[in-house]
């Protein structure tokens, strides 16, 4: 098995800054229908805009779907694709509304190792801050990959 090299001082450094178009009534309902989502804040507009919210708002997990221009950063290709899926945390913020303008950055938030029964797997996590065009917060959203 190959020892995977990993450069640590790419921990905290941005290798993706994407500024998203306006999210459309089409992009959430498209999303909550998707996903089988039934509350009427993400799925009724006429609803939604009696609620609490004054209008249609995306499903928490929405900032999820967003694909910024690097998935990671271009010096980490060395390590290959064969990195699996390891999860995802997500933290959410403000409500993700009809015309927002959404902004993530991502950056390599960690990287550690652990030993198991197949031997040594590497873990990185980006993290992808989403903004709103308020500055507000919507999400946070740690993806993890194991590579070996």
């Amino acid at each position: 098995m190959t020892k995977i090299a990993i450069d640590r001082s790419m921990v905290g450094q941005e290798f993706d800054h994407t500024v998203f178009p306006p999210v459309t009534e089409t992009e959430i309902l498209a999303y909550a229908h998707a996903y089988g989502e039934t509350n009427p804040l993400h799925t009724d507009p006429a609803a939604a805009a009696r609620g609490p919210y004054g209008g249609l708002i995306a499903p928490p997990t929405f900032a999820v779907s967003l694909r910024g221009a690097h998935f990671m950063p271009r010096d980490m290709r060395s390590i290959g694709r064969n990195g699996f899926d390891a999860g995802k945390d997500i933290e959410m913020g403000a409500p993700i509304r009809v015309g927002d303008v959404l902004t993530g950055s991502s950056t390599v938030h960690d990287v550690y190792e652990k030993t198991g029964r197949s031997g040594t797997m590497v873990f990185i996590v980006f993290r992808t801050t989403v903004m709103n065009q308020d500055g507000q917060m919507v999400a946070i959203v740690d993806q993890k990959m194991m590579f070996r």
